[in-house]
């Protein structure tokens, strides 16, 4: 069993939030023609076939949140009916709890009904590691930077560089002996870091995890809940323009505004990332930026009706959405 404590809040909130220490990358990595591709590969293959029980700290700007992830495999002797079971629990107060049972996942709350979607990962979770590696290349471009020591373990940086201006950059620190990741840091183009993803404890267990085994048989709902959605007169507004590499996608259910009446709307998506685009009547308020983490929210406004913008992109990118509204 592999077992690592990493580090305390207050450390990971310092400068560099690491005790790093250049060492020498592994010569195994370098002999390979993309080793850096390889590494995420394996980092995904991992979060995906391991018994493990990790604790993370999630950072945006002043505010942080610690969560326990949980991941298990049950192994049938007919494969199709093996499952892989996961649980995300808050650990700062009272929040919702998330299951996910192969491709059902599942959002419960005190006190309220249990809500279930479809996907192959939580979505709470980092994204990067639920895309495939050719849909990453796509938007990235991925260099292997030096290793450093976290905690006492090597970890192998690996940096991507966005393909295209408007989406910013992620540096992703692997361990070296397990693959895991144990930091992410989501990066602006001049380096700043915006939100910051930390392994707090790990351990990776041959055993399934005790904390998932009430999950096997639980009796979780099968089909997604159908949410009504509100309807929405017919409008002669138009987004003009999508971002590189986005398309305009079904929305799952009902938009939620800061008014009832919706003029038009539309959910871009990368495959990594989501952009939530509103049009209301116009409340003479003024434009609006605000800036959670990575999260864009830009709100323009105009005569006859306001834009608003809510995306991890830059606020320029958000801008130009807005403003290919006619």
């Amino acid at each position: 069993m592999f077992s690592l404590a990493v580090a305390t809040s207050s450390q990971i909130l310092a400068a560099g939030s690491v005790a790093a220490q250049e060492v020498v990358p592994t010569t195994a990595a370098t002999e390979d023609a993309h080793p850096q591709w390889q590494l995420l590969s394996r980092a995904q293959m991992q979060l995906k076939t391991l018994n493990f029980d990790l604790s993370f700290v999630q950072i945006k700007g002043n505010q942080l949140a610690t969560y326990r992830w949980l991941h298990g495999l049950v192994d049938n002797t007919d494969p199709s009916q093996n499952i892989e079971l996961e649980r995300l629990i808050l650990q700062d107060g009272v929040g919702t709890e998330t299951i996910r049972r192969n491709d059902r996942v599942y959002y419960t709350v005190p006190g309220a009904p249990t809500t279930v979607t479809i996907n192959h990962y939580i979505r709470e979770l980092p994204s990067l590691f639920f895309l495939s590696v050719p849909e990453l290349q796509r938007l990235y471009d991925a260099v292997q930077g030096s290793s450093i020591a976290i905690s006492g373990r090597t970890a192998q940086l690996i940096r991507l560089s966005a393909r295209s201006t408007g989406r910013y950059d992620y540096w992703v620190w692997l361990d070296a002996q397990t693959g895991f990741p144990l930091r992410i840091d989501t990066v602006a183009q001049n380096n700043q870091v915006l939100e910051r993803w930390v392994v707090v404890h790990l351990q990776v267990k041959p055993e399934f995890p005790a904390d998932l085994t009430d999950l096997i048989t639980a009796p979780l709902p099968e089909q997604p809940l159908q949410i009504q959605r509100s309807a929405v007169a017919e409008s002669t507004v138009q987004l003009k323009w999508l971002p590189d590499g986005y398309q305009a996608v079904e929305q799952p259910g009902t938009v939620l505004t800061r008014s009832s009446q919706l003029l038009a709307s539309w959910l871009l998506s990368d495959g990594m990332h989501q952009i939530s685009v509103f049009v209301q009547p116009a409340s003479h308020m003024g434009d609006q930026l605000l800036r959670d983490g990575a999260t864009t929210i830009l709100v323009r406004s105009g005569e006859q009706y306001d834009v608003t913008v809510i995306g991890p992109i830059l606020p320029e990118l958000a801008q130009q959405i807005a403003s290919s509204i006619e």
